[in-house]
C-alpha cells in the first residue's frame, strides 16, 4: 500500500511492503498469525525480527522434531506428592510473551493438536500462559499433485481445518520473482544474514497507540464492517469456500484492526481506499490457504465486488455513519456533522459512538470546539448534547490539581509536561489571546486528567484547526436564526 511507513523494512526484512498493514494489524489484535511460504522467503526471519524489535521474551520452536517436554519441562511431583510441577528451562514456554511454531505443517496431526490450546486459548495442559501475547506459526506450502518436482515439499502436509481456522491472518509470503529489483538487492546484502533487530520505538508506539482503540472498537464494530463480513462470508460459502461463524468473527476483528492501523499510517479511508483494505484483509483472512493451497483469485474478487455492490445499496444513513466513524480527521468529522441531509438521530448516534471509539484527547478537542455551535442549533439529541457539553465545560471551567512525582536529586519544582506546554504557549502571539487561552485550558485539562500531552505544538494545532473549522459555520448559523 502506498501509505506504508515501511516499518518492516527498518527491521531489515524486505518484500513485505504490500503486506505491512496486515502484519501490523495482527500485532494490534494479538490474534494468531500464520505465514506460508517457500524455503528461504524470510518467514521466520520476519517473526523473530518482530520479537526482537518489540523486546519480547520469545520462544522459537521447530515443530518437526519438538517433544512435549521441550515445551513444558520435565514433570516432577511436589513435596506433598499431590500436585505436579515442571522443571523450567530457558526453552520452556512458561514466561514467554511471543511464540513462533516453525515448520507447523511438518508434524503429524496428533502433534499439531498439542499446539491447539496454545494457539487458540493461550493455555497448555489447561494452565493459562499469563504473559503470552503473540502466537505465530510458519510453514511451507502444502503438497500439490500438479507441482513441479523441484518446487515441492514432500514433508509438508495440510493443517487440520480446525487448527487452521484459529489463525486470524493466513499470509502467503512472496518469493524471489515477486520482489522488486530493489528488494532483491536488499535481500542479497550479505550483512543481513543472522542480523539481530534493534528495539523499535516507532513500532512499539504504533501498537501502543492503536491497541486501546482496537479493544474499544471491537465492542461496537463499524456497521459497514459487520455487513461486509456477513455478506462476503455467505458469498464465499456459495462458491464452496465455507466460512465458519468463528471465521466471520475473526474477519471482523481483522478489518477493525486493519482500518485502525491504516488510519494511524495516514490513509484517507475514503471509499476507494476502504475498498482496497477490504480486499487486502479478505485475501489474507481465508484459512483454506492452509489446507487447499491456492485459492482462485477470481473467486475472491467476485465475492468482494459483489459484496461491495450489495453494501452500496444499503441505507444511505448507515453508509454516512460508517464514513463518519472511519474519517480520521477531526475537522472532516465536524464538516460531516454539519451536513444538512442527515437526520438528527443518525448524527447523535455518530457522536455517541465516536466518543467511545476515539482517543480521549481527540474527543475532548472535538467537544471543546463544537460547544459554541451546539448551544445554538438543534444538531444532535439531548443525550449526545449533554455528553459533549459536560466535557466541554470541564475544559472551559478547568478545576483540579497538577500532581507529579519529582526526582529528589532535582531542584525542579515545575510539572514537567506543564513546563513544555507553558514554553509552547509563549510562542503563540499575544495578538491571538483567545487561541492562547483555549490552548492553556486544554493543556491543563489533559494534564489534570493524566492524559498524555506528547508534543504540545501538534495537539494545539489540531485543536486550533477544529475551532477554525467550526467558526466557518457560525455566520451561517446566526444568519439562519429567526
Amino acid at each position: 500500500m502506498e501509505n506504508s511507513k515501511q516499518l518492516i523494512r527498518t527491521l531489515g526484512v524486505y518484500g513485505f511492503d504490500h503486506l505491512e498493514p496486515v502484519v501490523l494489524a495482527s500485532l494490534v489484535s494479538q490474534d494468531p498469525l500464520l505465514l506460508i511460504g517457500k524455503a528461504g522467503t524470510g518467514k521466520t526471519y520476519l517473526l523473530n525480527s518482530i520479537s526482537e524489535a518489540l523486546n519480547l521474551e520469545h520462544r522459537h520452536y521447530n515443530a518437526s522434531f519438538l517433544s512435549f517436554d521441550d515445551l513444558v519441562g520435565f514433570p516432577y511431583p511436589d513435596s506433598d506428592s499431590k500436585t505436579v510441577s515442571f522443571l523450567k528451562t530457558p526453552a520452556t514456554i512458561w514466561g514467554a510473551e511471543s511464540v513462533l511454531i516453525d515448520e507447523l505443517s511438518r508434524c503429524k496431526p496428533e502433534v499439531q493438536n498439542k499446539f491447539f490450546s496454545i494457539i487458540h486459548e493461550k493455555r497448555i495442559q489447561g494452565i493459562k500462559l499469563e504473559k503470552l501475547k503473540y502466537r505465530w506459526a510458519a510453514m511451507n506450502p502444502v503438497q500439490s499433485a500438479d507441482e513441479d518436482l523441484d518446487d515441492s515439499y514432500d514433508g509438508s502436509i495440510t493443517l487440520d481445518q480446525a487448527l487452521a481456522d484459529r489463525f486470524a491472518f493466513i499470509i502467503t509470503v512472496p518469493d524471489w520473482n515477486e520482489l522488486t529489483s530493489e528488494e532483491q538487492e536488499m535481500v542479497i546484502y550479505p550483512a543481513g544474514e543472522g542480523a539481530i533487530s534493534d528495539k523499535s520505538n516507532e513500532l512499539m508506539e504504533l501498537i501502543n497507540t492503536v491497541r486501546p482503540k482496537f479493544l474499544e472498537q471491537i465492542k461496537r464494530p463499524l456497521p459497514e464492517i459487520v455487513s461486509y463480513c456477513r455478506i462476503v462470508s455467505t458469498l464465499l460459502g456459495d462458491e464452496g469456500f465455507r466460512i465458519s461463524p468463528r471465521r466471520a468473527r475473526l474477519m471482523s476483528r481483522n478489518f477493525t484492526a486493519l482500518f485502525l492501523v491504516a488510519r494511524e499510517l495516514g490513509f484517507s479511508l475514503e471509499e476507494k481506499e476502504r475498498n482496497q483494505l477490504y480486499k487486502l484483509g479478505l485475501n489474507w483472512s481465508l484459512p483454506q490457504r492452509a489446507w487447499k493451497g491456492t485459492i482462485p483469485e477470481h473467486v475472491i474478487s467476485a465475492a468482494h465486488n459483489e459484496c461491495l455492490r450489495i453494501i452500496s445499496e444499503t441505507s444511505p444513513k448507515d453508509r454516512w455513519l460508517s464514513e463518519f466513524l472511519a474519517t480520521p480527521s477531526l475537522t472532516a468529522k465536524i464538516e460531516k456533522l454539519m451536513e444538512d441531509n442527515i437526520d438528527k438521530d443518525v448524527k447523535s448516534l455518530a457522536v455517541i459512538q465516536m466518543m467511545k471509539q476515539e482517543t480521549k484527547t481527540n474527543v475532548a478537542a472535538f467537544a471543546f470546539a463544537m460547544q459554541p455551535i451546539l448551544m445554538n442549533i438543534d444538531l444532535i439529541s439531548e443525550e449526545a448534547l449533554n455528553e459533549l457539553t459536560s466535557l466541554a465545560i470541564q475544559i472551559i471551567k478547568i478545576d483540579g490539581q497538577l500532581e507529579w512525582r519529582e526526582n529528589i536529586s532535582s531542584s525542579n519544582t515545575v510539572h514537567p509536561e506543564w513546563a513544555r506546554c507553558a514554553h509552547y504557549l509563549n510562542t503563540i502571539s499575544d495578538r491571538l489571546p483567545l487561541r492562547k487561552q483555549r490552548a492553556k485550558h486544554f493543556f491543563l485539562y489533559l494534564i489534570i486528567n493524566k492524559l498524555p500531552v506528547g508534543e504540545p505544538e501538534f495537539i494545539e494545532k489540531k485543536l486550533h484547526e477544529c475551532f477554525t473549522c467550526t467558526e466557518r459555520f457560525v455566520p451561517k448559523i446566526f444568519h439562519s436564526k429567526p
